[in-house]
């Protein structure tokens, strides 16, 4: 069975927890912008377009963007967003699997942050290549997590967080699940099917949150693989992992800093 996560349940705050920092949203814009040196003719098509964190700030520019996306109410809000603007971005429900659009539609494709959702993963990207032009660009961005220097000690202390909880969960046997595709199977898949790509940082910046705030998250099922862990078992392991906070950390107001980077993928010679 194919599965598609929808975030309808987070719609109303979705931006408040996943929006990118007022001045990076148009760092990334400006970036994406000089990556592909669009024209006034060049169609953009997002997979999983959601509330439009990406594609409103472009369409703000005067280009055609088309989008579709599972999430009524994601589009609602993005719907929202556009009220009283002048623009030429189309966004409409609709699987990411089974396109409703001709071959060689657009010119620039997106998806970003979305095939870790998609079980069917290699059919939506091999929509995503049938409705792209010939020589068109994918510029592909992978999960959250993937967006993150993990590596950096400066992220230490939040990967520590974020493993213990993965391994509180484990502990109740109620592993994080994984719906669709880690960012090296994507990969992989892409340059088996002879593309070229290189990796681009559009912007990095820092953020700094309390343990409270990230103990808030948890508990409010902020991420969509919360969202399968019955609820008995989640009421536990929140506790668990406030207990052990408490422990680790001595107050929840200590700060666990984190650097983050938008990271994308240029793929080329692909379609």
């Amino acid at each position: 069975m194919t599965t598609t996560i929808s975030f309808d349940r987070v719609s109303d705050i979705y931006d408040a927890t996943r929006g990118l920092p007022p001045g990076i949203s148009e760092q990334v814009t400006d970036f994406i912008i000089k990556l592909v040196s669009p024209t006034p003719d060049t169609k953009f098509y997002e997979t999983g377009i959601g509330t439009g964190r990406i594609a409103v700030p472009i369409a703000k520019r005067g280009y055609s963007y088309t989008g579709v996306d599972v999430s009524e109410k994601m589009l609602a809000e993005l719907h929202r967003k556009l009220e009283g603007v002048s623009h030429r971005l189309t966004a409409i429900k609709a699987d990411a699997t089974s396109l409703p659009f001709d071959d060689n539609s657009f010119d620039v494709a997106l998806t970003v942050h979305v095939f870790h959702l998609i079980s069917a993963w290699k059919q939506a990207l091999a929509e995503i290549r049938r409705v792209l032009k010939p020589g068109g660009i994918l510029l592909y961005t992978h999960g959250q997590a993937n967006s993150t220097s993990a590596d950096s000690d400066f992220n230490l202390q939040r990967l520590e967080f974020i493993e213990h909880w993965r391994a509180i969960l484990d502990g109740y046997g109620h592993p994080l699940p994984r719906y669709g595709a880690s960012e090296e199977e994507v990969l992989t898949e892409l340059q088996a099917q002879g593309a070229t790509f290189e990796i681009q940082i559009a912007a990095q910046w820092q953020v700094e949150d309390t343990v409270g705030k990230l103990l808030e998250n948890q508990e409010n099922k902020i991420q969509s693989a919360a969202w399968a862990i019955p609820d008995d078992i989640f009421t536990r392991a929140v506790k668990d992992l406030r207990e052990w906070s408490l422990q680790r950390y001595g107050s929840l107001d200590y700060i666990l800093p984190q650097e983050r980077q938008f990271k994308i993928v240029v793929v080329r010679k692909w379609a």
